[in-house]
């Protein structure tokens, strides 16, 4: 009998204790409050954990992880009221919420103003996987040209493409791929040609000054690119399109148990071949060979649970060949690049608590057997990679503090001098705080960071920080203070010399000191029209920026020189929800200019920083069709360090016409992209000629329900 009554007492309670062991999470539904429509890219907080995630295109999101109690949860949407409730969250349990969401204004006059409000400065540019697919977006390097301040820096349509962030050099700007440096440790530049936009979940941008939280590299900007985990609906996707462009894509998920599973491939193939005159100066018409370009690559993923929090694995792998056709004027019949790049993470989460282990190998072989001047070369360059970072909070008052540490460990084997160290070892300490606090019937928001990292070349260290003081209200307003660094490459200061340049290991890191931004958003609605503007103003000094540079001997070098940044990123957005349209314009003013020794700030801009950028687009949409025209300005450039032969600036058009078409739990979608519409040659860098008019055909078909075993309850 006793054994009976024990048997029994351990069926009740062993359930009971091992729900305990798994943490429960919040979930639910943001809809519009009248209508039910589902709302993209609201955000849900916990505001005591430090944790915001996005909804996506369903209006849906998942906080997992969350330990057992009572948590706020803060809802917020630009145009919308914001929307906050207490909730009981349980061990092995999902809360689920339903959060309506209503137009909330104080009225002024006409205009009206909402509560409620994005904040670009905070967060930077978020672009999610709907906005992906409704793009059209090819790469990494498509998602980012979007943003305001982001130039892109490519070499011809099958090129390499990386990107500048408020006239900085490529290797100033840092891309992180689920946490692993993308940037080369040779070049010091991402090449973001070389991630496949299929594979992206989600891209932020954030513009400034940014090594208080992310270390070396961050010194005008971050690219943060999150690549997809967890389950999706089948769907496959055929493309095919001028220059002989060919590409095919799939993509899957399922459960698996309690977790989820996804993985994916791609294929791209371009000949690459064109007409275009050989030289401005020369109308001669010759044919641009040895462009041609093939990718191909897959990756998978894992979210499930583990040791009471979130687990996400994922991994990757790229292979790409391509030719690299030299400039118009001087072409490289034989020259070629050959990539494969290997990447794999795993990331965990419990409340405020965080850990992330990634790493990355890559091969690059460059070779030209013939090339127009210079020295035949055959290199190859390996690099191995880890990155580890863990990172926790807690909660004061209405505030939060945090610290963390993250740690690198590289190898490469390159084409470099004896003199350059084949294995780095580098890292960073890192600590930031924030509160709250009334005044004057307005709400101000304090932040602090701070970073000491070592360099894993030199061995020194170097002190980063930012101070960002925000006022919340109908009209949002933030004012920062930051310093970054960015090291020199190992390209810049080991390089094996040629004819006519010397490499400089004596190279300075480039260091902003200083760097003042100031910014304000606001949203408003004026009748049935959603309105949303944001104005970013910054100013700083780079000392020691690296620009390459004709020196001793006649000779060419990279070198340390000061130089002036300052400018401002303006973006307006309008929606006019009855007609489906929506409207809006980007401009940013990037002026970079030297500040030479006895000359001060001559008002030189560096060269190929273009001082001017913008675009101005529209989208629509009515049932089935969707229709987007764009219109993106590039502005003069200096091709050398004088104010003489000035690229002048040129426009680009781009237009992509979609339409869904509905077959029962499928649904066809089938879209024309045409890029340079006008057919517009104008290029960034001298001497790469650009073929005009292309244009591509997607056919895509997907899955639009998931069984209904995987839908929330």
């Amino acid at each position: 009998m006793r054994r009976s009554l024990l048997a029994l007492l351990l069926s009740i309670a062993l359930p009971a204790s091992l729900a305990a062991q798994r943490p429960g999470e919040v979930a639910g539904r943001v809809a519009e409050a009248g209508t039910d429509a589902p709302l993209e890219m609201a955000a849900v907080e916990l505001p005591e954990l430090g944790i915001r995630v996005w909804t996506d295109g369903a209006g849906r999101f998942a906080i997992r992880g969350v330990e057992e109690g009572a948590h706020r949860v803060r809802v917020s949407r630009a145009g919308y009221a914001g929307w906050s409730t207490q909730v009981r969250v349980r061990n092995g349990e999902a809360a689920w919420l339903s959060i309506p969401l209503a137009r909330d204004v104080l009225v002024l006059d006409t205009v009206s103003a909402v509560t409620t409000v994005p904040d670009p400065q905070r967060d930077g540019t978020v672009v999610t996987r709907a906005a992906i697919e409704a793009s059209g977006a090819r790469t990494a390097a498509d998602v980012v040209a979007r943003a305001p301040g982001v130039t892109v820096r490519e070499s011809g349509p099958t090129g390499s493409r990386t990107v500048s962030i408020r006239g900085s050099g490529a290797d100033a700007v840092l891309v992180l791929v689920d946490g692993a440096p993308l940037n080369d440790p040779v070049s010091g530049e991402a090449d973001l040609s070389a991630v496949p936009a299929s594979a992206i979940e989600r891209v932020t941008v954030l513009p400034g000054a940014h090594s208080a939280r992310y270390g070396a590299r961050a010194g005008a900007g971050v690219v943060l690119i999150e690549t997809r985990a967890g389950e999706v609906p089948p769907a496959a996707e055929v493309s095919g399109g001028t220059l002989g462009e060919r590409a095919a894509r799939g993509e899957w998920g399922a459960p698996l148990g309690r977790a989820a599973i996804q993985a994916g491939a791609h294929t791209r193939a371009v000949d690459g071949r064109f007409a275009y005159e050989r030289d401005p100066s020369d109308p001669t018409r010759v044919h641009r060979t040895n462009a041609d370009e093939f990718e191909a690559g897959a990756f998978a993923a894992l979210a499930g649970h583990l040791a009471g929090g979130e687990l996400r694995v994922r991994g990757g792998w790229e292979t790409l060949e391509r030719g690299l056709p030299g400039t118009g004027h001087t072409p490289s019949p034989d020259a070629r690049q050959w990539m494969e790049r290997g990447r794999a993470s795993l990331a965990w989460r419990r409340g405020p608590a965080s850990a992330l282990v990634s790493g990355a190998v890559q091969r690059a072989r460059y070779a030209d057997p013939a090339p127009p001047f210079g020295l035949a070369y055959d290199d190859t360059t390996r690099v191995r990679m880890v990155n580890a970072r863990a990172e926790s909070s807690t909660g004061f008052r209405r505030g939060r503090l945090g610290l963390g540490v993250d740690a690198l460990a590289q190898h490469v084997e390159a084409a470099l001098s004896e003199q350059a160290p084949r294995t780095q070892y580098g890292g960073g300490v890192f600590a930031h705080a924030s509160d709250e606090a009334r005044v004057l019937r307005r709400t101000f928001a304090l932040s602090a960071e701070a970073r000491v990292d070592r360099d894993g070349v030199s061995g020194n260290w170097y002190a980063s920080r930012a101070l960002t003081v925000r006022m919340d209200g109908p009209v949002r307003v933030q004012l920062a203070n930051r310093s970054a660094y960015s090291p020199p490459s190992l390209g810049d200061q080991f390089f094996r010399g040629g004819v006519g340049i010397v490499p400089n290991p004596g190279l300075r890191p480039e260091r902003i000191p200083n760097e003042w931004e100031i910014g304000a958003s606001t949203a408003a609605t004026l009748g049935s029209v959603s309105l949303s503007a944001y104005a970013t103003a910054y100013d700083s000094d780079v000392r020691g920026m690296i620009v390459w540079m004709r020196r001793f001997n006649d000779r060419w070098s990279p070198g340390n020189v000061d130089a002036h940044r300052r400018g401002l990123d303006l973006r307006a957005d309008a929606v006019l929800p009855g007609n489906g349209l929506r409207v809006n314009a980007s401009y940013s003013l990037a002026r970079i200019t030297y500040d030479r020794p006895g000359r001060d700030d001559d008002g030189v801009q560096v060269v190929y920083r273009p001082r001017h950028s913008g675009w101005a687009g529209a989208e629509w949409g009515a049932g089935a069709w969707r229709a987007e025209a764009r219109a993106r300005y590039t502005g003069a450039r200096n091709p050398t360090p004088t104010e003489a032969n000035v690229i002048p600036g040129f426009w680009a058009t781009q237009l992509r016409v979609a339409r869904d078409w509905r077959m029962g739990v499928w649904a066809l979608s089938t879209a024309l992209d045409v890029d340079r519409a006008l057919d517009e040659k104008g290029h960034l860098i001298a001497g790469y000629p650009e073929p005009g008019r292309r244009a591509r055909l997607d056919v895509r078909i997907q899955r639009t329900q998931l069984p209904s075993r995987n839908r929330p309850r």
